[in-house]
């Protein structure tokens, strides 16, 4: 007899468990991080238009008037198409991660979240810069060709190819680790992101690491009001989007200088 009743159990456990596939809610929440299969586009929706999103074969309506979040700025939908492309440069997958609604069968973003690799966190030791170009190189080897993603040219030469996926120019994304802004120089005289910004403490052979009260400056003194350029041999820790060619076209970096103000200033 208790071996009858064993099929009985798995029968009615079976039955249970297809039973709960159904949400119990609707509307039911969902939150999904994968990879972008496709996007699209409602041309005629304005400026604030929506569209869709399929995430890991799993698709989504964009509504109206949705801001999809990148990794250093917010935009419309729409500002995310070329022609009714999507701009997702570099020829690799990327990545989504969507938070909404299932609203009678139907899956309603809310929240879009976009990268090309959301996880990835670089980092190693600069190992040349070109003034020239902007452009330096992180590692050993034949080492990680960088640039800043600057279309503003807030922290060096500007770089305008790729503005969706850049740097944030007001809110410092590219800073040493106190959080004190810092830039490559766009010739060896930038008046913006000066030499003496980096002295060299005698005591030590190192770069020094105060700046000076800004009612005291002389000419040479570093300059707490302007960035701090970039050095061989600095250790950086930095993300952004590779693009053709194997750039890496930076959108947050943080350098190993403890660089610090003036007390009271």
């Amino acid at each position: 007899m208790q071996f009858s009743q064993v099929p009985c159990l798995l029968a009615l456990f079976t039955l249970t468990s297809w039973a709960q596939v159904t949400p119990p809610f609707d509307p039911s929440p969902l939150d999904i991080l994968g990879t972008i299969d496709s996007m699209t586009l409602n041309a005629a929706g304005g400026p604030l238009a929506g569209g869709t999103i399929t995430v890991d074969g799993i698709l989504f309506t964009v509504p109206q008037n949705t801001l999809a979040t990148l990794p250093a700025l917010a935009v419309a939908w729409g500002e995310l198409f070329t022609g009714g492309v999507a701009n997702l440069p570099g020829g690799v997958s990327w990545e989504a991660h969507v938070v909404g609604n299932r609203v009678n069968g139907q899956n309603i973003a809310g929240l879009v979240y976009i990268s090309q690799k959301a996880a990835q966190v670089l980092d190693g030791f600069i190992t040349s810069i070109n003034i020239a170009t902007g452009h330096f190189f992180v590692g050993t080897g034949t080492g990680i060709e960088c640039v800043i993603n600057d279309p503003t040219g807030r922290y060096g030469l500007p770089y305008t190819a790729n503005p969706l996926w850049a740097s944030d120019p007001d809110n410092p994304s590219i800073h040493a680790t106190s959080g004190f802004p810092v830039c490559i120089p766009r010739s060896a005289n930038d008046p913006l992101c000066p030499a003496k910004n980096r002295p060299i403490d005698p005591a030590t052979g190192k770069p020094a690491q105060v700046m000076y009260d800004p009612a005291t400056l002389t000419a040479t003194d570093p300059d707490p009001r302007l960035m701090v350029p970039l050095a061989v041999g600095d250790y950086i820790i930095f993300t952004g989007t590779r693009v053709s060619g194997g750039l890496m076209t930076i959108n947050a970096l943080n350098a190993n200088l403890g660089l610090f103000t003036a007390p009271g200033t």
